[in-house]
């Protein structure tokens, strides 16, 4: 189509660019625009235009579609703009987009000539249209066919809010980021281009006093003249607001709603402290940052006068979240009457705004007294506690949280039905440096957010906790040395985080050409497929560590750091790790007692939990390889830096699969008194050493040496380089308790030692998925459970679908058929309050077990909606 011309009618001045096809021998593009048009939509066009622009075209408008005479004609519109884009969707056999953020884009023809249209459900289905067109638009290699790589589709939103969460831990940090408006319009450019629609700035966590409340940063309340934040300006609490709406501006601009969450409402220090280990040297003096003057006295009083004002002053705010329980500084007995009138002053001043209450700690009558007032409320919980765990809600966890709402959704899950839950996803305290990237993950992650009927969720962003904890006068580090830096921000080496969060959460089936086409982009054909393979594997390393190894300690994201941490400096403190799905995982010290004992088990056993680590230590160094011998010579600062994070993932596997079999050595030592096993156990920590090792030299000084990502008395800043330290001396006390013992010592108990085993693969289990029941209604649940060896057992576990409950157990009997079992769950168990769940295990005679549904592809167990409206 050489020397084409592409004529599309705009608004005028839409573009910014009129009249120019009587240019000589112009290529000319615009737009049929509907009118009006919001900002959003506005936004995905002028992208749109400056991709065509950089493919040596320019715009013009024209008065209607007939009066476009050039070879190509684009229409976009949205479907309450009822113009040129429906009509002409609808005339060449398309569908208008049927839900809120929906869109379609049609490559039909018009009058013989191309056409494309671009249509959106509203302004933010348009801009999707929009901005993808303009990233396919950049994938074309032929000038004079633009829209070469722009297909047919028809998309709608799976995950109806998808949000990004940042905070606000360290006021320098903060502040380094809060001014620049270049960094904001590059951020929100690629949560737009990404399909983020949400945002939310946190205020005030576990942060020494910054923002605890934030309302001074931003002004001066009237009537509260002895209420200020320390070291602050007039000036500066005038430009702090001026950036804050600014901001928002920019969000809107590129169809972000923006949220801020008010975590503090008062600061007692406690927990709110963040574990900084400074704080004493202030006893006489205000601490930089923090707010004077909220006492208990006046805390009802000034908060219901600042946060007016706060609503007020800030007129584009969508949303706002509170943390309501005592680490936001209130006392139990005060809670009541401050959420109270709170909710009903918020409820004067802006009525029908969202208002989300974080589930932690939060007291029924709270909820009850915000619902009954008419608020907009969604309650937020966390996923998988403070940390990045497995896709799935964890199965069981941790008894020591298990009649709480600390973690996960607890009892909220009632019905009827009040409110919608956001699923919140800490993975803030796990990834946080390292390049994290899994859309298989984010596939089944949001798909496990359809629970309670609440499709909504939020993760955090890369580098959510950096400089958390650290003093008022400490400057911000740089994450990598600048020889090695290839970004001017450092928000955009995670450029592929971004991608999988945004598109897969709009629509799970996003063809995977979206990211490769960036990989190629970024590295070259040859080793593109390897980064991308490699990455992809490395970032479930991570999420397993959690789930299978994790120390209960640990899970509060401002105490544990699975990046960087070994979880536990000596092996005897990591022999006593649970893990975090204890109905899944096998504890080291279960394990041993099960050995003991002479017993089976359907859970992942330490053994198979480091068979699994090593084979993705193996995946990811091959495509390591691969990448390096496909790249030769075309290797830059990303591709080299892209590789250090995967071998130190890769180191991150091996080590946890040395050091499992090294504590299930250890804890059968523990409880045998067989110095054999501590032999083994000591050889395993020096194998697993050497792995640490390992990734200390992958590491070298492509990261900063102090990474300071949180409190340094809970070992949340440094290098992997410091854990080594730790780790060798640990296992010089470890070799110190073994001198002087007599091997040949018989043990306490004998530890019985396991013959090569002919048959080693556990049951097959086949099961149709109940997906609904009737209150109470008896439900018989039928397996088919197969093995060479024979099936020694099948037991249903189910419970109601709330984390107050332990599983109940039946025992699945035989049918007449062969490999057929079955058990029934009473009536009386069906109780409209609660939907149903369950999971199969089962062992074979050979002492193999499995649970299904399998936790490697889909969710544990099966949820079943109860029929609550059945005559």
């Amino acid at each position: 189509m050489s020397r084409a011309l592409l004529c599309v009618l705009i608004v005028p001045g839409l573009l910014g660019v009129e009249n120019l096809c009587a240019a000589e021998n112009p290529r000319a593009v615009s737009l049929v625009v509907d009118r009006p048009l919001g900002r959003a939509a506005r936004h995905g066009l002028a992208t749109l235009q400056s991709a065509l622009q950089v493919k040596g075209w320019i715009e013009q408008s024209v008065a209607s579609l007939d009066a476009a005479a050039g070879e190509i004609v684009v229409v976009a519109g949205t479907v309450p703009g009822n113009g040129a884009a429906v009509r002409t969707l609808l005339e060449t056999g398309g569908a208008a987009p049927p839900a809120a953020e929906a869109l379609a884009v049609r490559n039909t023809a018009w009058r013989g000539k191309p056409m494309l249209i671009l249509c959106g459900a509203d302004d933010r289905g348009l801009m999707y249209a929009a901005l993808d067109t303009a990233e396919r638009v950049g994938w074309s290699t032929t000038p004079s066919d633009p829209f070469r790589e722009v297909h047919d589709v028809q998309e709608q939103p799976y995950v109806r809010d998808r949000s990004l969460s940042v905070y606000t831990m360290n006021r320098a940090y903060w502040e380094s980021r809060f001014y620049d408006e270049v960094y904001w319009t590059r951020y929100f450019d690629m949560l737009a281009v990404n399909r983020f629609n949400r945002f939310l700035i946190v205020f005030g966590y576990e942060n020494g006093g910054f923002l605890a409340p934030p309302y001074p940063y931003f002004f001066d309340t009237p009537g509260f003249p002895n209420v200020h934040m320390a070291d602050l300006t007039r000036e500066q609490q005038r430009r702090n607001l001026a950036a804050l709406n600014r901001l928002i501006e920019l969000a809107h601009e590129r169809g972000v709603a923006v949220g801020v969450g008010i975590w503090d409402h008062i600061y007692r220090a406690g927990v709110q402290a963040g574990g900084i280990e400074w704080a004493g040297e202030y006893r006489d003096r205000p601490i930089p940052g923090t707010v004077q003057g909220v006492t208990a006295e006046n805390l009802n009083a000034y908060t219901l006068a600042a946060l007016k004002e706060f609503l007020t002053a800030i007129p584009g705010l969508d949303e706002v979240q509170f943390r309501i329980h005592e680490e936001s500084g209130l006392k139990r007995e005060e809670m009541d009457t401050f959420w109270r009138e709170v909710f009903q002053m918020a409820q004067r001043v802006k009525p029908g705004m969202l208002f989300e209450a974080r589930a932690k700690g939060t007291p029924d009558s709270v909820i009850n007294t915000a619902l009954s007032l008419g608020m907009n409320l969604r309650v937020e919980t966390k996923y998988w506690m403070e940390q990045m765990g497995m896709p799935f809600h964890p199965t069981h966890i941790n008894p020591n949280d298990q009649r709480n709402r600390r973690h996960g959704y607890a009892d909220l899950l009632r019905y009827p039905k009040r409110f919608d839950i956001n699923w919140r996803l800490w993975n803030g305290g796990t990834t946080r440096v390292l390049l994290w990237a899994d859309p298989d993950y984010v596939r089944r992650y949001s798909a496990s957010t359809f629970l309670y009927d609440s499709a909504i969720w939020d993760v955090q962003e890369p580098l959510a906790t950096k400089m958390e904890a650290q003093r008022p006068d400490a400057k911000p580090f740089e994450l990598i040395p600048a020889k090695y830096r290839y970004y001017d921000y450092e928000f955009e080496r995670y450029w592929h985080f971004f991608q999988v969060w945004g598109r897969l959460g709009y629509n799970p089936t996003t063809p995977p050409e979206l990211w490769r086409h960036e990989f190629q982009r970024r590295f070259g054909a040859a080793a593109a497929p390897h980064v991308e393979a490699g990455l992809h594997r490395a970032s479930q390393v991570l999420p397993y560590i959690v789930a299978s190894v994790y120390p209960y300690g640990l899970f509060p994201t401002t105490r544990g750091w699975a990046e960087r941490q070994s979880l536990g400096a000596t092996l005897a403190a990591y022999a006593g790790n649970t893990g975090s799905d204890v109905q899944q995982f096998e504890s080291f010290k279960d394990a041993a007692d099960r050995i003991l004992a002479g017993g089976v088990t359907p859970r992942r056993t330490p053994e198979a939990t480091s068979r699994w680590f090593d084979g993705t230590a193996d995946a990811i160094q091959a495509e390591i390889d691969r990448a390096e011998k496909s790249i030769g010579e075309n290797r830059g600062n990303e591709f080299d830096s892209t590789m250090t994070d995967l071998r130190i993932l890769a180191g991150l596997a091996r080590f946890h699969a040395r050091r499992s079999i090294a504590a299930l050595h250890y804890n059968l030592y523990k409880s045998a008194g067989d110095v054999k096993e501590l032999d083994d156990a000591i050889a395993g920590e020096r194998a697993a050493i050497g792995a640490w090792r390992w990734i200390v030299d992958a590491a070298g000084d492509r990261y900063t040496f102090d990474l300071a990502m949180g409190a340094r008395r809970f070992d949340l800043s440094g290098h992997w380089r410091d854990e080594l330290a730790k780790l060798e001396q640990g296992f010089s006390e470890l070799a110190q308790e073994r001198r002087g013992m007599d091997a040949s010592q018989p043990p306490r108990k004998p530890v019985p030692k396991a013959a090569a085993p002919s048959d080693s693969d556990p049951p097959k289990v086949v099961c149709e998925r109940i997906p609904r029941a009737s209150p109470a209604q008896p439900l018989r649940i039928v397996a088919n459970v197969t093995d060479p060896s024979g099936v020694a057992s099948v037991r249903l576990r189910y419970r109601h679908v709330t984390q107050f409950e332990d599983y109940e157990t039946l025992e699945m009997q035989p049918m007449s058929e062969p490999g057929m079992y079955a058990a029934t769950v009473p009536g009386d168990f069906f109780v409209p309050q609660w939907d149903f769940m369950y999971f199969i295990e089962a062992i074979d005679k050979a002492g193999n077990g499995v649970m299904w549904p399998d936790l490697a592809k889909e969710m544990p167990y099966v949820i079943v909606k109860l029929d609550r409206n059945a005559p």
